[in-house]
């Protein structure tokens, strides 16, 4: 059975999440293989995000590579309530062409230094504004669609460089998820630190 630990960071507006399946911390290397074939996990993690105690977050994981994909996944959420302004749908307005019907699209930021991946709209436009807004609003093959396309993502990214992995959204509001080589919108610190 999954469940979630999680513990307020001190002094931070920041709630520190681990994975576990029963007793066992989960891995990065396994999340990412769950995100793509196990719906059950998806729905699961979805529901995760939805509690948050947050309006609205920034979602940040520890930076990972081939080195450390073994060591056990964690992720913080960052309040955030700046974030829940009026979704800009125009932004990415051309790329949501290029949907095949899943809902979700992949390609290089502007400088080409990132990876986003990023929800087309199918329903209200507020509920794609940010991660929470996402994951209690929108439909639910299309949440699942996200993580698998984040999921496909990353394991194409991925190699002895660290990758961080993220949501920032103070650019653009509409939801993208960001496979950086750099914690370059990174808030949590000791992620920023790490490689």
């Amino acid at each position: 059975m999954w469940n979630a630990s999680s513990e307020p960071v001190s002094g931070q507006p920041v709630v520190r999440f681990t994975v576990k399946n029963d007793t066992e911390l989960v891995t990065y290397a396994d999340v990412l293989n769950l995100w793509q074939q196990d719906t059950e996990f998806s729905a699961w993690f979805v529901s995760v995000l939805a509690d948050a105690p947050f309006s609205a977050f920034r979602w940040e994981t520890p930076p990972v590579s081939t080195k450390t994909i073994d060591r056990p996944f964690e992720f913080v959420l960052i309040d955030s309530p700046g974030l829940a302004e009026y979704p800009d749908d125009k932004t990415f307005a051309a790329h949501f062409l290029d949907d095949t019907g899943t809902g979700v699209v992949v390609f290089p930021n502007l400088r080409k230094d990132a990876i986003l991946v990023v929800p087309s709209p199918q329903d209200a436009a507020a509920d794609y504004g940010h991660l929470a807004a996402f994951v209690r609003e929108a439909p639910k093959l299309q949440k699942r669609e996200l993580w698998k396309a984040v999921s496909t993502a990353m394991q194409q990214r991925l190699s002895s460089k660290p990758v961080w992995l993220s949501t920032a959204g103070a650019g653009v509001s509409w939801l993208h998820v960001r496979l950086d080589d750099r914690p370059k919108y990174y808030h949590y610190q000791p992620y920023r630190a790490m490689e």
